[in-house]
């Protein structure tokens, strides 16, 4: 009975923790209005990174510099082997400047990171 009550804790703790991380990925944004891809398959996330109405960009909960954000992409576009590297997911709020977005995406290019993703909010 003791085995099976520590693995019921230990499964509480993973599903706790994997809901932190999916709650530091959602930051509060209004996103840009477009249908965009409906595929029905889910693609696994890279590195997120959001970017505010005032310009900010964000990573998890700290907002970072442009040369932080290199630095980050530099670090998460190395893979070992064959395996396929996750592509990098901009949730950018839809009244952020377009500059800075050109800015994010130039720094992930420049990083190795290639078939970079823009998060959208479907038509309604």
């Amino acid at each position: 009975m003791t085995p099976m009550i520590d693995i019921v804790f230990l499964l509480l703790i993973f599903f706790l923790w994997t809901m932190q991380l999916v709650q530091d990925s959602r930051t509060e944004l209004e996103l840009p209005r477009e249908d965009g891809d409906q595929s029905a398959q889910r693609e696994p996330a890279g590195l997120i990174v959001n970017l505010l109405a005032d310009g900010t960009i964000v990573e998890g909960d700290e907002p970072i510099s442009l040369d932080g954000l290199r630095v980050l992409a530099l670090s998460t576009s190395s893979t070992a082997g064959d395996e396929p590297r996750p592509r990098p997911l901009i949730r950018a709020d839809r009244n952020a400047p377009v500059e800075r977005l050109n800015q994010i995406m130039n720094v992930l290019r420049q990083s190795g990171h290639s078939g970079i993703r823009l998060a959208t909010s479907p038509n309604s």
